[in-house]
């Protein structure tokens, strides 16, 4: 074999090896861009989700998407406190007592995820991910539709 011909076969299996290896990572892209695209939440289906416990129990479980004011009443302290969720955050609107500490404390939305805590009237709003709900301390009436199949999940792994 000449020399001339041993490097047309080298550049041969040069653009081979060149050509495999770009299959391959086109492929490796291509594997992974879809798998990106199955993690995508569905819109329909909130992530995070609003969880309202008074007196150390839960009374709400709402989606951040559920846009409005919402009443909680301690009947023990006789407080009350008004919750505002609006264009994916929450807040607290308004409280009966007299410091006013979790109205001050602002807005709250993923991924500062700080909760707001109403001492006198022992309120605690916090966010939580579909993933990392307790359901252990969810009543099933206060389950959204969105999220019946999970809670039956849960009651049927009990």
């Amino acid at each position: 074999m000449t020399p001339t011909s041993q490097k047309k076969n080298n550049r041969k299996y040069d653009l081979l090896l060149l050509a495999a290896l770009a299959v391959i990572g086109l492929s490796l892209y291509a594997f992974y861009w879809f798998q990106s695209q199955k993690s995508i939440p569905n819109d329909s289906v909130p992530t995070y989700y609003v969880q309202v416990e008074v007196n150390n129990r839960v009374e709400q479980l709402l989606p951040l998407t559920a846009d409005g004011d919402y009443t909680f009443r301690n009947i023990y302290s006789k407080g009350e406190n008004i919750l505002h969720i609006e264009d994916g955050g929450v807040s607290m609107q308004n409280a009966s007592c007299p410091d006013q500490v979790c109205v001050y404390q602002g807005v709250i939305t993923p991924p500062t995820m700080i909760p707001i805590v109403c001492m006198p009237n022992v309120v605690y709003v916090s966010l939580v991910e579909r993933s990392e709900i307790n359901w252990a301390d969810i009543p099933k009436e206060l389950v959204p539709e969105e999220l019946a199949e999970d809670y039956a999940a849960f009651e049927k792994s009990r």
